[in-house]
This record gives structure tokens, sequence and C-alpha cells, in this order.
């Protein structure tokens, strides 16, 4: 399959899916507000409790200085923005955006918990049409998230225009392992086990199904680079972590002239 099937590609069960909720945006929206009371348990459960180290690896290449501002795009219930928050100066604050009211309220209630109410802010927003003027925010991040986008091209086109020249960017996302092998095993951990325990855990089989089927058409790492670089982000380079299961990808936006 060339880059551009790749980029293109839907699944058909997943166009049936997208259709019936009127548009893969409402499909999105709705599945993770019915998830959100079980998307953090599900998250450890299925990375194997190594969730938080990648969101940490992906943060500290864009940890803010003293007085500086960070966005995290389709934050969820917050934990990618707190790891920004941990790694970053004291006066350093961080927004985060997502559409799905049921995964802020949790993540706000998490962030109060957690005495950060003063450094992270969630607040309502669609990724890829973004409320913010240009040059609003030193770095942006994001986690677990651009898969969902209708329009990956729209999505690191607006995360460019919200950050300030000379800001970084880094992109946490499932990948494909190198490994046929090891691609193999996570095929069939990632396509049969996990929807699985979704629906034992949250009795969410549907939304973790979609999940693993979301990744098959998703573009590998070098494939994803190339669309951040079309978007007009410079310097990308990618990581993988634990043999391609994951990808981080990281960018800079060029300076002014």
């Amino acid at each position: 399959m060339d880059e551009q099937q790749t980029l293109g590609a839907t699944k058909p069960e997943l166009r049936a899916r997208f259709e019936a909720a009127g548009g893969k945006p409402v499909y999105v929206r709705r599945m993770f507000g019915r998830i959100a009371r079980v998307y953090d348990a599900m998250n450890r459960i299925m990375s194997l409790g190594l969730d938080r180290r990648w969101r940490r690896f992906t943060v500290r290449h864009i940890a803010l200085g003293p007085n500086e501002s960070g966005l995290d795009i389709g934050t969820g219930t917050g934990d990618l923005a707190i790891e920004l928050a941990r790694v970053s100066a004291p006066s350093a604050r961080v927004v985060g955006v997502d559409f799905t009211p049921e995964m802020l309220e949790r993540g706000r209630a998490k962030i109060t918990r957690l005495g950060l109410s003063d450094r992270v802010e969630l607040r309502q927003g669609d990724g890829e049409r973004l409320d913010f003027p240009d040059d609003s925010f030193d770095a942006c991040c994001s986690a677990f998230v651009v898969r969902n986008m209708s329009d990956l091209h729209q999505g690191f086109g607006e995360m460019l225009r919200v950050v300030r020249p000379g800001g970084r960017m880094a992109c946490l996302e499932i990948s494909h392992p190198r490994n046929p092998v090891f691609s193999a095993l996570f095929d069939f951990y990632f396509g049969r086990l996990v929807p699985i325990l979704g629906s034992l855990v949250g009795r969410a089989f549907d939304a973790y199904s979609y999940l693993p089927t979301s990744v098959t058409a998703f573009p590998n790492a070098p494939a994803l680079k190339r669309v951040i670089e079309a978007a007009g982000w410079s310097d990308v380079r990618y990581y993988y972590l634990l043999g391609g299961v994951v990808a981080v990808h990281v960018a800079t936006k060029a300076p002014a002239h």
C-alpha cells in the first residue's frame, strides 16, 4: 500500500460506524464520552503500565521554561498536560483542550486533587479547529489523539499555527512494530484481547474494538513524519518505544525571518 493509500484508507467497518453516527468527529466524541469513567484504568491495563513512562518521555522534549505556555491537544482526562506541567518550570502554564465533556470533567477533578489547578487549565475545544490566536504557545503536544482526527494535515497545521516561531511539538501515538513476529503478537493482543478487556472492565467492547482497528489504517512512523513536514513543521524526528508499539514525533516551528 503506498503512502497516499495509507493516509486515505478507512476500513469498511469503521466507515459504516462513522456514517451511522453522522461523521467521524461525532462518533469519536460519543465513544470517548461513553468510556470516560474507565479511560484511565484501561490505559494502564492496555499498556501494561507503560503509558505514563511514554508520556514522560514525550513531554521532556518540549519542557517549558519560566513563564512559557504549552497546549495539549485532545487532552482527555489531562494526563499529558499534567506530565508537561511536572517537567516544566513552576511558572509555566499548560492548557489542555478536548471536545468530550465527560473526559474534561474527570480531568478537572484529577487536576484539583493533584493541586495543579493554578498551572493546568482544561477547556472544551476541537484540535482541528483551535480557538486560539496565531503564535499563542511555546509548545504543543498530543497523546493517542491524532489517529482520531478526520484530517491529519489540518490537525498538524493547526498545531503549527498556534505555536510561536521557534516553538516545539511532540506527538505520542500508537505505531507499527518493525519486527514481523513482534508485530503479529501485538496485533493479536491489541486486536483480539484489548476489546475483550474493554468489555470486561467497562462494558465497552465497541469502543475498544474501534481503537485497534483505527491503528491498522494509520500511517507508520516514517509516513507520519512526512505528513508533519507537509503541514509545515521543521526538524521532524521520531523515536520508537517498545519496539515500535508507539512512536514519538518531535518537531520545531521555523523561527521568523
